[in-house]
């Protein structure tokens, strides 16, 4: 499971640096809806990392394949609410779903797994 724990902690890191870059470099660059964004999006992907080092010490693959979904979900989501607020492009939000759909499947694997 070294593969959940290096993407649990990529998360992590790509969260505190958008948090960060949002409090203080971005903040009198981007509008407030724009912040908002990259707040939401940072809380989730570190929700979603705290939950992948959780699951990296548990065996079976439905834990493996349930932790994927859901650090690749909000990777993908996350990524698409910096990139939108970032460009102010609004075309990109097509993305989110995917990323939306992958995590709740990765917490409904999770259901199924062994503890």
């Amino acid at each position: 499971m070294r593969a959940i724990n290096i993407g649990a902690a990529a998360n992590g890191v790509v969260a505190l640096a958008m948090l960060v870059l949002a409090a203080h470099a971005l903040r009198d660059n981007l509008s407030p809806e724009a912040l908002t964004r990259i707040q939401l999006g940072a809380f989730l992907q570190m929700f979603a990392a705290c939950a992948g080092l959780a699951l990296a010490n548990r065996s079976g693959a439905l834990n493996l394949i349930g932790a994927a979904l859901i650090l690749s979900g909000a990777a993908v989501f996350a990524a698409t609410l910096y990139a939108i607020s970032l460009t102010g492009n609004s075309g990109l939000a097509m993305a989110a779903p995917i990323g939306g759909i992958a995590m709740i499947a990765g917490w409904g694997v999770i259901a199924f797994a062994k503890p």
